[in-house]
């Protein structure tokens, strides 16, 4: 895995240290302590980005952060489960399983959404 100094990112991006902090406190992005320093995981700065605009830009809180990342990942998994789930329908129409003519049947089962 590759990471950025967490001075790198807030020179670059024009914030505070402390700030960063506070979101990886928070446990709205990750930290990596290696030798007194500290890093962001590449991975995770999308994540951070798009937790500073919403911090900044729309002056939206910490919880509030947590609580609209969490439905995004909540979303683009919903989003997944329908993908596959169209892709299913249209094998069973494909094979002429769809449920309408009476003449085959088939179960479908509840997805846990957890």
């Amino acid at each position: 895995m590759k990471y950025i100094a967490i001075e790198e990112f807030c020179s670059h991006h024009g914030v505070e240290v402390t700030l960063i902090r506070e979101f990886a406190a928070f446990g709205l992005v990750p930290l990596h302590v290696e030798d007194n320093r500290e890093f962001l995981p590449d991975k995770a700065i999308t994540r951070l980005e798009r937790t500073l605009r919403l911090f900044h830009d729309l002056e939206v809180n910490k919880e509030g952060i947590e609580v609209i990342l969490h439905m995004r990942k909540q979303l683009k998994k919903l989003r997944r489960e329908h993908n596959l789930l169209q892709h299913q329908l249209q094998q069973l129409e494909n094979l002429g399983v769809t449920g309408q003519s009476g003449s085959r049947n088939f179960i479908i089962q509840e997805v846990d959404p957890d």
